[in-house]
């Protein structure tokens, strides 16, 4: 009978945990949003292409950054605090590159930048300028190429790209409240006001900050990995540990899966198109067909948003270095490990919180 009754949770728990990864919201797309993020975050790369400036890729990486910050119409954050992002982004992309110069210095150096900027999270309103912020610095010291000249082309060249994406919700927010009077008025928050009002830094000891200490020595083995390994692109590893990674471990292996299905979706779907085209102009026009489909379908599900997200990150990095196509594979394996290392490290965490549980009680308990 406690067999019978383990089996039915046990299909209880898996089928809740495939509903959960499987749940889409489709009051959370957006075709213009996708299709005004997909302009601005394409328009550098583009004119970088056509003017035969290639380094602007680092606006788009800049616009990416801040459009992702900003999230999907339903909560997206006042202007002024993008605003943040655009500064605080640019600035860890460029820390990010110096790091990158220091050999496996840069492997606690990841872990101590990621931990400084996940602080960020005992503001609620700065989670997700804490975690971009975090995921830029990682990218900054994981791309190859560093050197103090190229520190400061990245900060600026993604300044510029993040302020690029914050006209272009501005301008598309003043759209939107033309024609639904009020609708916007709770994002359109003065610029002006003030933003050191927002930056209350997660205090010592709560699980805010336990969380940013997880996470950043999380990110410096997962870097360790990927030395070890020699992967190309490793800091995908040290992003996937940062977006996945939460304070429970149920949420851990949803996000996990929804990012490692998505990643095996999108990595066919860019493996096949790197491997047979070769034209850049046709790989832009599929680069922009799929950040229309990635920033539309944020908030409906995590794991469409990851299936966009690859072809178009992989085919961006096919138009900059031509023929490798097998960066697909890599992020595959990236992405399992960066997940592997967020369920294990949320896992051991669970562990101790219960044995420092189990010894509490019995020091509480009367001999």
């Amino acid at each position: 009978m406690n067999k019978f009754a383990a089996s039915i949770d046990n299909v209880t728990a898996l089928r809740k945990f495939l509903d959960e990864i499987a749940r889409v919201d489709k009051s959370a797309l957006s075709f213009s949003t996708g299709l005004r993020a997909a302009v601005f975050v394409m328009a550098p790369i583009s004119l970088g292409f056509w003017v035969g400036h290639p380094e602007l890729v680092y606006a788009t990486l800049g616009a990416v950054f801040v459009t992702n910050t900003e999230g999907p119409p339903a909560s997206a954050l006042p202007l002024r605090i993008v605003l943040l992002a655009c500064f605080t982004e640019a600035i860890a992309f460029g820390l990010g590159t110096l790091a990158g110069t220091a050999g496996l210095l840069a492997i606690p150096l990841m872990g101590i930048g990621v931990f400084v900027a996940l602080l960020a999270s005992g503001n609620r309103k700065l989670t997700m300028v804490g975690t971009f912020t975090a995921i830029a610095f990682a990218v900054g010291v994981g791309l190859p190429g560093a050197s103090l000249s190229v520190a400061g082309e990245r900060l600026w060249l993604s300044l510029a790209g993040g302020l690029w994406a914050l006209l272009g919700a501005w301008s598309h927010q003043l759209v939107v409240r033309k024609r639904v009077s009020g609708t916007a008025s709770r994002v359109l928050d003065p610029v002006g006001e003030r933003l050191r009002h927002y930056f209350t830094p997660a205090p010592l000891g709560s699980e805010e900050f336990r969380h940013a200490v997880a996470v950043g020595v999380a990110s410096s083995a997962g870097l360790t990995i990927g030395f070890v390994l020699g992967l190309p692109r490793d800091f995908w590893i040290v992003v996937t540990i940062i977006i996945a990674m939460r304070s429970r471990l149920g949420p851990t292996v949803n996000t996990t899966a929804m990012i490692v299905v998505g990643t095996i979706a999108g990595a066919a779907i860019a493996g096949a198109i790197t491997l047979e085209v070769s034209n850049v102009f046709l790989l832009e026009i599929l680069m922009f067909a799929f950040a229309i489909t990635l920033f539309s379908t944020r908030g409906v599900n995590f794991g469409l948003v990851q299936a966009s997200f690859t072809p178009f990150i992989i085919i961006l990095l096919n138009i900059l270095y031509p023929g490798e196509w097998q960066l697909a594979e890599v992020r595959i394996l990236a992405v399992a490990i960066g997940g592997a290392i967020a369920v294990a490290t949320v896992y051991l965490i669970g562990i101790r919180r219960v044995i420092d549980g189990l010894r509490k009680k019995a020091v509480r308990q009367p001999e």
